[in-house]
């Protein structure tokens, strides 16, 4: 019998207005000894699969195993020197986005334009009042970075109002929808996650999803795909799921307290998950609370951190990956068109699926800057793009 639970954590206006600093690698002692517990509910190795299961793990290792090509533009127009551009970040504290704002400003280097990465903070009022002043500086072009268009619609109206292109990264779905967003299958991630839950619980799952209520993209993309395979009866007939909600804001101390407690009045919760820089931070919590031993976290985004996570067999044991970087290179791309008044193009968003089976095909500066994709895509913009180095 399915049992899907929702409950809204409360939490303070002020709590909104602020995005903690991102903690490194904080571990200490109980990391060190985290690495010696093995993770309990993994299936035994002779135990065999239930039909389902066995369904479960075939899907998964589709995404675990597929091969990687270019599929995005064959062609770009010259880029226009000397322009500038606004990133409008959701909250610089998450990895995620801060990999994507990076690899922004290298890539506008790269056609000599400045890029000025803006942080929202986790806060839609602080990433409302970051896009007004874009305007108000007359920026000639601006990225929203995971910011839903509908939280900041009153700078979205005077940014088009002003004729200033607007392009997005990762949100889904815009307002209006004439707004060009870079974007990969996010429901595929989703599913990939609940069939390699499925697979390795042998259809015994009992997830904890953090869920988180800022990002129009995650709960509409990532969740609604894990969420229909774990309620489909036909796929998981026994799988139960648990629904706890918080705001970006909280980012580095909610997911942990969160799946702490949860953990300790239900000691049958065996997966959680969210994005990487939650799912990081609940790794933490857990190895410091002595629980790591308790769950296996189902991550997306394969950030640094994460892969040494599921690496070292500490809490989480599988991420879903886009390569950020080549999204943030798409991103450029589709606003240099813009710019010229040119359609924007699909740009062929890889995506794939990584636990320790297979992390060994990454390369030390994919394990040091998360993974980028199984293809040299600088190259190839650089050439679209006419320019070097």
């Amino acid at each position: 019998m399915k049992a899907i639970l929702m409950t809204m954590r409360g939490w303070s206006q002020s709590a909104r207005t602020r995005c903690a600093v991102t903690l490194k690698h904080a571990w200490g002692a109980a990391t060190l000894f985290a690495v010696l517990i093995p993770v309990v509910h993994a299936v035994a190795a002779d135990a065999p699969l239930t039909p389902e299961a066995s369904a479960a793990k075939m899907a998964a290792e589709q995404l675990m195993t597929a091969k990687i090509e270019w599929r995005g533009p064959s062609s770009s127009p010259k880029p226009l020197a000397g322009k500038r551009i606004a990133v409008v970040s959701c909250c610089e504290a998450a990895d995620g986005a801060a990999r994507a704002s990076r690899a922004m400003v290298e890539a506008g280097k790269a056609l000599g334009w400045q890029v000025n990465v803006l942080d929202g903070r986790g806060d839609p009022q602080e990433q409302n009042k970051a896009l007004n002043s874009a305007i108000d500086a007359k920026y000639d072009g601006i990225v929203l970075e995971f910011v839903d268009t509908t939280t900041v619609s009153d700078g979205v109206a005077r940014a088009l109002k002003a004729k200033i292109p607007l392009i997005t990264l990762g949100t889904l779905k815009n307002t209006p929808d004439t707004i060009p967003d870079v974007s990969w299958d996010y429901a595929k991630h989703g599913e990939a996650l609940a069939n390699y839950m499925i697979w390795k619980s042998n259809g015994n799952v009992n997830a904890l999803i953090l869920l988180n209520t800022d990002l129009y993209v995650t709960r509409n993309g990532q969740w609604v795909g894990t969420k229909n395979v774990l309620t489909d009866p036909k796929k998981c007939k026994d799988c139960k799921v648990t629904v706890k909600e918080w705001p970006m804001a909280n980012i580095d101390t909610q997911p942990g307290s969160i799946a702490t407690a949860a953990l300790q009045a239900n000691p049958k919760i065996n997966w959680g998950w969210c994005f990487d820089a939650c799912m990081s931070r609940v790794s933490r919590a857990l190895i410091a609370s002595g629980l790591s031993s308790k769950m296996r976290g189902a991550g997306f985004d394969c950030n640094a951190e994460s892969l040494q996570l599921i690496k070292d067999g500490q809490v989480e044991a599988v991420c879903a990956a886009d390569p950020r970087e080549w999204d943030a290179y798409a991103v450029i791309d589709n606003l240099n068109r813009l710019m010229q008044g040119q359609p924007t193009v699909n740009q062929g968003i890889p995506v794939r699926l990584f636990d320790k089976t297979n992390i060994s095909t990454l390369s030390d500066y994919e394990m040091s800057h998360g993974w980028q994709g199984g293809y040299d895509f600088r190259a190839a913009y650089r050439k679209l793009w006419g320019v070097q180095k």
